[in-house]
């Protein structure tokens, strides 16, 4: 059980990532929860398509926020991973 410990922990952060995402854009943009899942997927994942509605300046700095955490997020994940292989 020790030996996917890594796995469990990034699966775990990611799995936090998208709940403070969602979390933000509900409190920040005054979005729907699925508008918030949408919005913090597309966010994380660099996909770089057009925003759910306009987005405020803290809309912006959190989305900034959101982007760089994950970033840093994937990357542990990814090196978890591949470790794991």
């Amino acid at each position: 059980m020790t030996r996917f410990k890594p796995i469990f922990i990034a699966i775990g952060l990611i799995f936090t990532i998208t709940l403070i995402g969602m979390t933000g854009y509900i409190f920040i943009e005054g979005y729907r929860v699925l508008d918030a899942f949408y919005m913090t997927i597309i966010t994380v994942a660099t996909v770089g398509f057009q925003e759910v509605h306009p987005l405020s300046d803290a809309g912006r700095l959190f989305t900034a926020f959101l982007i760089m955490a994950s970033f840093g997020t994937f990357a542990y994940a990814l090196t978890a991973i591949s470790k794991y292989v």
